[in-house]
């Protein structure tokens, strides 16, 4: 088969990086991908090596273009794909205009978070269920996703399922585990916090900052390493060293190593007000680190409380750093849950096993149109 899997950049974030994920195992599988960019990503490109990776435009106008739907229509006429997955809002609204004017094809799209939390009003929310009756099939990363998107949209239960994410496990080898410590110059008896995400308003940084600020005095050894970059980058920059907080919180800015980083943490937090199913917390998972996370949309999916690591309720800040230091100061408990965690990920988000259900979802499909 041969698969267009839509994105809204090529860039290294969850939907993205989930998309070219899924395209490498398909590949594996003798399919035939085009990974495709709406808006052209100027650096940090998201490559899927053996698909042909494009871009569709320049950049991402104020307005609705016209002339992107354009761009979609000769991109799927030339390519002729049996199946197209939209992984996206962006993706969604310029897909759906474009089916009008392509032959028949399966639309699929990737449902990656609690859909109600963005729908700020009736209109908006009328116009998406107009849109979503021209979508075959809505597979959703978890089951709160799912259950939250058939809700909103009264959408038919039937043409809907759960395919977690597939995370790559990448055995990371080195003689030394300090090579993060030494180029921030941490002491080796130090232990590392570790976020990964977007610098956005959701993400919740300044909650974390609060609580290291009264870790800097009562357990100075422990650090945070920030990962990504963001509109709110400066901002959190300027927050540290107005709190004194430039050797207790470093920020690494954008990164590809994130398998590497994850293996030198001690514990990941993420502190976010809204998540679908974060895969990040997977990702420390699979380098066998246990997480600690505020209790928001899908995270109770990816992280067992008190199994895997810690999920707190109602932005409970010192709950949260007690339940952090637990982690960082009993080996013993990080260890066991550091092995619970990857053993999730290796039963339940194996990355073969779900590209071989969204081949069988695809295959059913192009059966179905035919």
């Amino acid at each position: 088969m041969k698969i267009l899997q839509l994105v809204t950049k090529r860039q290294y974030r969850g939907a993205e990086v989930f998309a070219a994920n899924l395209s490498t195992e398909l590949l594996k599988l003798g399919h035939k991908i085009v990974f495709a960019g709406l808006y052209k990503n100027e650096k940090d490109v998201l490559e899927v090596e053996g698909a042909e990776n494009l871009d569709l435009s320049l950049m991402k106008n104020v307005a609705f273009s016209p002339a992107l739907v354009q761009k979609i229509v000769q991109l799927v006429k030339k390519s002729k794909p049996d199946v197209i997955q939209c992984n996206g809002s962006d993706t969604l609204k310029y897909m759906v205009a474009a089916s009008f004017f392509i032959p028949r094809t399966p639309l699929v799209y990737r449902n990656i978070s609690i859909i109600s939390e963005w729908l700020s009003n009736t209109p908006k929310k009328l116009l998406y269920k107009k849109i979503f009756s021209r979508i075959d099939h809505v597979s959703s990363v978890g089951e709160e996703a799912i259950e939250d998107f058939i809700r909103t949209f009264d959408y038919p239960e039937n043409q809907t399922s759960v395919i977690r994410r597939g995370i790559p496990i990448k055995e990371v080898i080195s003689l030394s585990r300090q090579s993060l410590k030494e180029g921030l110059n941490i002491g080796k008896e130090d232990k590392i916090a570790m976020h990964i995400g977007n610098f956005s308003p959701e993400k919740n940084h300044l909650f974390l900052l609060d609580i290291f600020s009264e870790l800097k005095t009562e357990q100075p050894e422990v650090k945070l390493v920030c990962v990504g970059n963001g509109v709110l980058f400066e901002k959190i920059k300027n927050d540290i060293e107005e709190r004194g907080l430039e050797n207790t919180v470093y920020l690494l800015g954008f990164r590809k190593d994130i398998p590497e980083l994850l293996s030198e943490a001690e514990c990941f937090v993420l502190a976010s007000k809204v998540e679908g199913v974060p895969g990040v917390i997977l990702e420390a998972a699979a380098q066998s680190v246990p997480s600690v996370a505020t209790n928001v949309g899908g995270v109770f999916e990816v992280l067992k409380d008190g199994e895997t690591g810690f999920m707190i309720d109602n932005f409970d800040k010192k709950q949260f750093k007690e339940s952090l230091l637990s982690i960082m100061n009993d080996s013993h408990l990080r260890e066991e849950m550091g092995k619970k965690a990857y053993d999730l990920v290796q039963e339940s988000f194996n990355p073969v096993k779900n590209a071989l259900r969204f081949e069988s979802l695809y295959k059913q499909l192009d059966t179905k149109k035919a």
